[in-house]
């Protein structure tokens, strides 16, 4: 199946909300998709464009006081440091995603685990320093660390935790009056949801 199939849908509403978008936002929407499309592809690349578009965004919640949001974008620099260089220490000729592995539910259980265990702490803490969605804000933040390490260990199920955290991002950004950031989440949700079929076609391959 196609990118354009699972891009088509939100293309339209990604054009409605253009207005809404400015130079410096187009250029964090430009690399954060591309990061998404060359991680689905298996490209290492995709780390650089990853840690462009985090960088820009780190500057525009600063400037939105959204405080929060620009730690999570400078853990998602440093991570994408981090998978660059795992990615190419481990690159073969093959394409990256030749070291696809599949996780049961028994090894993702502690991840879960300590997701779920974490995330209400960080939210009483996110609480007392007055943001206003502190719980879900930090739900996001917690599964994202988890959700980025799983990425650049290449473990399957990655996607699968970033389709729901990018539609639980997207509301709360919605709420957070940034539409045009909540599009792209929607959009990065939709990629995911590709990436996903491209590296399980990947692992069925390699078992074959």
């Amino acid at each position: 199946m196609s990118l354009f199939f699972f891009l088509s849908p939100v293309l339209h509403y990604l054009s409605y909300l253009s207005q809404a978008f400015t130079t410096t936002e187009y250029t964090a929407v430009f690399f954060g998709v591309l990061y998404v499309v060359l991680a689905a592809k298996g490209d290492v690349y995709c780390w650089a464009a990853g840690i462009v578009s985090s960088a820009i965004y780190i500057y525009i919640n600063i400037y939105a006081h959204l405080y929060m949001d620009a730690i999570l974008q400078t853990y998602y620099v440093l991570a994408g440091i981090y998978g660059w260089w795992l990615w190419r220490s481990t690159q073969t000729a093959d394409a990256a995603t030749a070291g696809v592995s599949y996780y049961t539910l028994k090894q993702q259980m502690p991840l879960l685990v300590m997701g779920c265990a974490l995330s209400p702490v960080l939210g009483f803490l996110f609480a007392k320093i007055g943001n206003s969605y502190s719980y879900f804000d930090a739900g996001i933040t917690v599964f994202s660390f988890i959700a980025t390490w799983m990425t650049a260990k290449k473990i399957l199920q990655n996607w699968l935790y970033w389709i729901v955290i990018d539609l639980v991002a997207a509301t709360v950004y919605f709420a957070k009056d940034l539409r045009a950031t909540s599009a792209l989440y929607v959009l990065f949700a939709i990629v995911a949801l590709y990436g996903y079929r491209e590296w399980q076609k990947n692992l069925e391959d390699k078992n074959r």
